[in-house]
C-alpha cells in the first residue's frame, strides 16, 4: 500500500519521499524497537545498503509500470488486467522484502526483552487506533471510504455526487470483514514477536530461512480461512476498479 501511495502522489512529491526514504524507515524503526546505538548504526548502514538495490534493481521496473499504466488509463482494463497490474506491484514489494531477510535475520534476535516489550506496547497502541479507525462494518463510519475517495481523487480529480454514492455502495457491497483482518492483524504480529525470539542462538542460514517464513506467512496468511478471505477481497477490489475506471 505504501507503494501504491507513492504511484500516486506526483513526480516531486514521490522523488522528495524516496530520497527520504532511509530516514523514515530508521525512524520507525527505533520508534518500534527503541534501539541502543549500537543497532542504530548498524541497521541504519543495512537499510542505507537496501535503499541502494532498490533504486538500481527495482525503481526501473517502477518507471515501466506506470508507463503501461499511462496506456491503460486510455483504455476500459477489465478485472483481469487491474489484476494483473497490481500483482505486478505485489511481485515488486515481494522481492524488496525478501531483499531484508539476511538483515533482518542478523538484526531480530538482538532486540531484548525489554525492547520486545517496548514494539508489543507499540502495537497495542496501533491497534487501538486500527479498531477505531478500520473496525467498522458500516461503511459510513472509520476511514475506509473516505481514504478510498481521496486515492480515486488524487488520480481522477473530484467526484461528484453521483460517484461518491457510487462508490460507497460499492464498497459497501464488498463484504468487509473487520473481524477477520483483525484476527489476521494479531496472527502477523504475535508471529513477528514470537519470531524474533525463535531466533536467538540459531545459525545465519537457520536465521534467514526462519525470517523467509515469516514475510511468507506475512504475505499470505496460513490459516486457510483468512487466506481465502484475503483472496476474494483482493478480487473484489480488482473488480470495482475496474468499474470504476470504466465510468469515470
Amino acid at each position: 500500500s505504501a507503494a501504491l501511495a507513492l504511484a500516486v502522489a506526483g513526480c516531486s512529491v514521490v522523488g522528495l519521499a524516496y530520497n527520504r526514504l532511509p530516514t523514515v524507515m530508521m525512524w520507525r524503526l527505533d520508534s518500534d524497537w527503541d534501539l541502543d546505538p549500537v543497532q542504530q548504526r548498524g541497521l541504519d548502514e543495512a537499510v542505507r545498503r537496501w535503499h541502494a538495490w532498490h533504486r538500481q534493481e527495482q525503481l526501473p521496473a517502477a518507471a515501466d509500470l506506470l508507463a503501461r499504466w499511462q496506456m491503460l488509463a486510455r483504455q476500459t482494463p477489465d478485472e483481469a488486467t487491474v489484476c494483473r497490474e497490481a500483482d505486478a506491484v505485489r511481485a515488486l514489494l515481494h522481492a524488496a522484502t525478501e531483499r531484508t531477510a539476511d538483515e533482518l535475520a542478523r538484526w531480530l534476535p538482538t532486540l531484548t526483552d525489554a525492547q520486545l516489550a517496548h514494539w508489543r506496547a507499540r502495537l497495542q497502541r496501533a491497534d487501538e487506533e486500527w479498531r477505531r479507525d478500520w473496525g467498522q462494518t458500516d461503511i459510513d463510519r472509520g476511514l475506509r471510504l473516505s481514504r478510498v475517495r481521496e486515492r480515486l481523487e488524487m488520480f481522477y480529480g473530484r467526484l461528484d455526487e453521483r460517484q461518491r454514492d457510487w462508490l460507497r455502495q460499492r464498497l459497501a457491497d464488498i463484504g468487509y470483514r473487520p473481524d477477520l483482518a483483525w484476527a489476521e492483524r494479531q496472527r502477523r504480529q504475535n508471529d513477528w514477536l514470537q519470531t524474533a525470539r525463535r531466533l536467538r542462538g540459531l545459525d545465519a542460514a537457520a536465521a534467514q530461512a526462519e525470517v523467509r517464513a515469516l514475510w511468507a506467512r506475512t504475505w499470505r496468511s496460513p490459516d486457510a480461512a483468512l487466506a481465502a478471505y484475503q483472496d476474494a477481497q483482493w478480487r473484489a477490489t480488482c473488480r470495482w476498479l475496474a468499474q470504476w475506471h470504466a465510468q469515470a
